[in-house]
């Protein structure tokens, strides 16, 4: 089955805050933080490791859907090692930023709208502070929506979760 996986950068790669997160509350271990484009990014290298073997898998392509647009792709992705450099960019209108004119809403209902894949999955941690986005995604039922916390952007339990929804975990014996 083919999975489109659109992806944020604040909140899901980069954890904001000034510390590091648990380990207890993400499953993460080590995290570096490094300045990049003159914003503090936060990450798990164990996540870009995750992602970049998700994004190998066969059926998975990934997109880049957040306000960092084309940074994501030559800036971002270099920088902390996801191998993102070749994703598409989703963008739009960035002043809307609520409701059916969040950009990103309408970013993604165009995609999905027009490649049409088996199954999607949008990550961001803003999905749940926006009631249209939740109603959208619920009457889909291809659709799958992740919205970690902004301080612990996505968890070993998200991540397990993904590769579940995209069959990349092995059956039980």
């Amino acid at each position: 089955m083919k999975t489109t996986i659109y992806l944020d950068v604040d909140g899901v790669l980069n954890a904001v805050q000034k510390r590091y997160p648990s380990e207890a509350s993400t499953g993460w271990n080590l995290w570096e933080s490094k300045p990049v484009n003159g914003w503090p990014i936060l990450f798990a290298p164990e996540l870009i490791d995750e992602l970049n073997t998700l994004s190998a898998h066969p059926d998975v392509t990934f997109k880049w859907l957040t306000t960092w647009t084309h940074d994501a792709a030559t800036i971002l992705s270099p920088a902390i090692g996801i191998n993102g450099q070749e994703w598409d960019v989703l963008d739009g209108d960035q002043h809307g930023w609520r409701g059916a004119d969040w950009w990103k809403l309408q970013a993604i209902q165009s995609d999905v709208l027009s490649t049409k894949p088996d199954q999607f999955i949008w990550i961001d941690d803003d999905i749940s502070a926006e009631r249209v986005a939740i109603e959208w995604i619920a009457a889909r039922d291809n659709g799958y929506a992740i919205s970690p916390f902004t301080v612990e952007a996505l968890t070993r339990g998200h991540v397990e979760e993904i590769k579940a929804l995209v069959n990349c975990v092995p059956e039980p014996a």
